[in-house]
């Protein structure tokens, strides 16, 4: 099977490159990802559940998903989106901000989130804001 080599063929490739960058974060020119659509959003009991709603993120407060993908945080603005099930996990949602990419699992219920940056994997908890 064609991908499946070649995806085979580029991880040996570049794991033979001693000066190969040891990040898994998204390099490619044209891999970005784009804010939830509104058609997307609705479609999405996940991102429906979020948008509108407010955060903290480690313990900050100002985390806001807003409408169409836009974001808001204490830093910078930014975009969120919805990204597929994978590895078997649920539905999760991505923000990207400040220059790193974050793929978010929640636990709406709790009222609680688990980001994981992409690139080191570094972990942060966050929890709902209350109105």
């Amino acid at each position: 099977y064609a991908p499946r080599w070649l995806c085979d063929a580029w991880n040996e490739a570049s794991a033979n490159i001693p000066d190969w960058p040891a990040t898994k974060a998204l390099g490619t020119i044209g891999w970005r990802r784009e804010a939830a659509t509104p058609a997307q959003i609705s479609a999405s009991p996940l991102a429906s559940a979020i948008v509108g709603t407010k955060w903290a993120w480690g313990g900050v407060p100002g985390l806001v998903f807003g409408p169409n993908g836009a974001l808001t945080t204490p830093w910078s603005t930014g975009k969120w989106g919805i990204l597929p099930p994978s590895n078997g996990s649920g539905e999760l949602i991505f923000c990207d901000f400040s220059n790193a990419l974050h793929n978010i699992a929640f636990d709406l219920d709790a009222g609680t989130f688990v980001s994981s940056r992409v690139g080191d994997g570094e972990e942060v908890r966050g929890s709902k804001v209350q109105a």
